[in-house]
């Protein structure tokens, strides 16, 4: 037996061998081991033979961490008698030095050989993974996929270690078996998702057939994982990553160092007082920051530097040496505390707009020009905040924050919204800072703010860097430990002003909050489920509402739609007797769901309704009482549940309008942080945060009768897709808001009840209800989503301004 070629890719080895038939009649088989010896996964895949050829194939093994692979060949007679075996032996090295050879100086031949086993159909199993995930809390990764098999097949999984022995136990979940069509064939597809310890080591999948067609098998070694990790992660903010991020930061460093500053000299507009309380600032790092205030390209601004440590000689010296005009040095007494000292800056301020800025942080040149711009086409902003990143020990730009548009819920979480807070001069001088709040003063000044206007601008660009030092909050929250409950004592003054009943409480993560809001009354909330059949579906999803939930003044209305099965009807019976709060009413026309929801809503008499699938299980006991203390809030007009596809990955965090790229761009609606492990706190925790949203879907959706009432209910246009979407959007015109809260937790069985749009005709109901979502919402595909920025969905680059 003779190797002809080598090639590898994506945790696979591709050793092509060639050899004479014994007997052409002969049948061949394929083993492999590794140097202990332990039997590993190998399938063959024929590639030419002749008369007077030599039999060729190509055998295709997982890339374990064995030192040594075998390849064995037997040939057997009609009888299955042994006729005669060869074995040849490839070292890890040799196969990886020469699949490297191969591709620079043999590509044509690699290729071919390359994912043989991928475009082979007949009598194979394949396993596609579709999303790699971390789930970080949990130290493990989370693979999710499905196999493809031979019409009539059965798989038997096992996972092997990097030595290829058998795991006893490990975590995989299967999902339904449905039945597809792969190039003309029938096929078998079932889903899977597998979890695996992230320890660096190798794992593989492996997929047995019950009917003697070729296994497959799902390789997972680093290079793979690394792959799999870009190429198959959920998008979601891929942008802040190490690598995309570090290459933006580039192309900003060139795009900064080709700007001519003289260019801007005429800008005109507000003027900007730059507020820095300064204490034994390192000096690199005021000479850092002053920089970046005299490096800006926007000039008309006042930088006001409050020393609380006039003893330090060395920085009374670098301030002597300032000379510029603009800068104002005020030599403070005492230290008084950030707050009192940052107060005296405010009062001696005189420019329109007071800005307040860390000593020792820096200012990207465009950022006081981006204000400027801002407030040139809207003059009555009072207040204006950008995306920011961390400045590094090693000066490198690092962890971008990408923020939402301005997010009263978020904001009562967390504070967001940091840097670069630029606040109009008579706010500022009204509200001046509070000494009793020192380590999270800016967040008390924030709350109190927003008491008095919303009118606050998001500058969607990173223009300040935080710098991480050994003494920073930036490095760490726990620096400053005791601004975690100084900021919870501000959230929960703010909350008492606004007449909310509602705890502002801590949380194991400092400076993050969670607020519990009271129910008032104990309204009646109306439970509003379509059904069609599917007994064992709905008996799960009303069981578990009415056996887990805590809150308990609801109605379940079942909205009956066309059932043809028998026990269905029996069901019906049996339940409305046994729940005296379980209505069953019957929709007899054809299936639209807004129509059938507006349907069950008339037989309502809740103040409060709830959209409910009857595919959707309940979690949690407080999720309705979660719901229902922040739907009563009269700002709000919707709120959403955070959903769980089985395998405990996130189904429903929210759903985001995704901006178009281009008028020829599809883009639309989509799931946020959809695949997270239940436990991924998310892109900055908002998978765990309660926030202002643009849309939160349908199947768990609790909204204010008197909302839904004067909306028209759910727009009948739109008959199973985007109706959600529309209703939220409506709810937002009406100036309210749509609110998320993972406090409610439930499963979803995603698309049970109608199962996927692979007919014709829904293909073409689905681009029809596309088309309208986008003629009547076109603003949100042209402008995206205020509560998820530009960065959330792409690789983020800043253009040319």
């Amino acid at each position: 037996m003779r190797c002809t070629g080598i090639c590898r890719g994506r945790g696979v080895a591709y050793l092509a061998v060639e050899f004479d038939l014994r007997d052409q009649a002969s049948e061949v088989r394929f083993f492999s081991h590794s140097e202990e010896c332990v039997e590993l996964p190998i399938e063959a895949y024929h590639m030419a033979t002749g008369p007077q050829d030599a039999c060729r194939y190509v055998a295709v093994v997982p890339l374990l961490d064995t030192k040594r692979v075998s390849v064995e060949m037997r040939q057997y007679d009609k009888e299955g008698s042994e006729l005669c075996r060869a074995r040849k032996v490839f070292s890890r090295f040799a196969i990886k030095w020469a699949s490297r050879f191969n591709y620079k100086f043999s590509y044509d031949r690699a290729m071919a050989m390359r994912d043989i086993d991928r475009s082979t159909y007949s009598k194979q199993i394949h396993l596609t993974p579709q999303v790699f995930v971390e789930a970080p809390t949990k130290r493990q990764y989370v693979i999710k996929g499905y196999a493809c098999l031979p019409a009539g097949d059965f798989a038997e999984f096992r996972l092997l270690d990097g030595m290829g022995r058998a795991i006893e136990t490990f975590d995989l979940s299967l999902g339904k078996v449905e039945e597809s069509t792969a190039l003309g064939m029938p096929r078998r597809e079932v889903s899977f998702t597998l979890r695996i310890p992230a320890d660096g080591s190798t794992y593989c999948l492996l997929a047995t057939s019950t009917r003697g067609n070729k296994s497959g098998f799902l390789c997972l070694d680093a290079a793979a994982r690394g792959d799999y990790a870009v190429s198959r992660s959920p998008l979601l903010y891929r942008s802040a990553g190490l690598n995309e991020y570090g290459a933006r930061a580039l192309a900003r460093k060139k795009l900064l160092s080709s700007i001519d500053a003289n260019a801007y000299a005429d800008c005109a507009g507000p003027k900007f007082s730059i507020v820095v309380p300064l204490f034994r600032t390192p000096l690199p790092f005021l000479r850092d920051m002053v920089g970046s205030v005299q490096g800006q390209l926007y000039r008309n601004w006042e930088l006001l530097l409050l020393n609380a440590s006039p003893e330090d000689e060395g920085l009374a010296a670098a301030l002597d040496e300032l000379d510029d005009e603009r800068i104002k040095v005020i030599d403070l007494v005492d230290n008084a505390g950030i707050a009192a000292n940052t107060n005296v800056g405010i009062e001696r301020a005189q420019g329109d707009y007071i800005v307040f800025f860390d000593h020792d942080d820096t200012l990207d040149p465009f950022a006081l020009l981006k204000y400027a711009q801002k407030i040139e086409k809207d003059p009555t902003l009072d207040a204006l905040y950008c995306d920011e990143d961390f400045l590094n020990e090693e000066g490198e730009y690092v962890s971008p924050h990408f923020k939402s548009d301005f997010n009263i819920d978020l904001l009562r979480c967390h504070n967001y919204i940091t840097h670069l807070l630029a606040v109009r001069a008579s706010y500022a001088k009204e509200l001046m800072l509070r000494s009793e709040f020192d380590g999270a003063q800016d967040y008390d000044f924030l709350l109190r703010l927003v008491e008095r206007t919303t009118n606050i601008a998001h500058v969607p660009d990173v223009l300040y860097h935080w710098r991480i030092s050994d003494t920073s909050t930036a490095k760490s929250a726990g620096n400053k430990g005791y601004a975690d409950e100084a900021g919870r004592k501000a959230l929960q003054e703010h909350l008492d002003r606004c007449g909310l009943a509602a705890t502002a409480e801590g949380t194991e993560n400092a400076c993050f909050y969670h607020v519990a809001y009271e129910v008032a009354d104990e309204p009646l909330v109306s439970i509003l489920i379509p059904n069609k059949d599917s007994v064992k579906v709905l008996s799960r999803c009303i069981e578990s509402v009415e056996q887990k939930t805590t809150y308990r003044n609801f109605e379940i209305i079942v909205i009956e739609n066309n059932s043809v099965q028998d026990e269905t009807f029996a069901y019906y019976r049996e339940v409305q007797e046994r729940y005296d709060n379980v209505r069953v009413v019957t929709w007899d026309g054809p299936f639209n769901y807004s129509a059938i929801n507006n349907f069950g809503a008339k037989h309502a008499s809740g103040e409060y309704l709830l959209l409910l699938n009857n595919d959707v299980e309940v979690i949690e006991a407080g999720w309705m009482s979660a719901m229902l203390g922040l739907c009563q809030r009269e700002d709000v007009g919707v709120v959403g549940a955070k959903l769980l596809f089985p395998d405990d990955t996130v189904q429903h965090a929210g759903v985001m309008m995704i901006k178009c790229a281009s008028a020829n761009d599809n883009a639309g609606p989509m799931h946020v942080f959809s695949h997270l492990d239940r436990d991924d706190p998310g892109y900055m925790r908002r998978a765990q945060l309660v926030q202002d949203l643009s849309v939160v879907t349908a199947a768990c959706l609790m909204t204010k009768r008197s909302v839904f009432d004067a909306l028209g209910g759910l727009n009948e246009d739109f008959v199973v897709a985007f109706n959600d979407v529309d209703y939220c959007l409506r709810v937002r015109e009406m100036g309210k808001l749509v609110v998320f809260t993972p406090d409610a937790l439930l499963y979803h069985y995603e698309s049970f009840s109608r199962g996927a749009d692979t007919l014709d005709a829904n293909v073409e109901r689905f681009i029809r209800e596309q088309g309208k979502m986008r003629s009547t919402w076109s603003r949100y595909y042209v402008q995206g989503d205020p509560y998820h920025g530009p960065a959330s969905t792409v690789a983020y680059y800043t253009e040319m301004p």
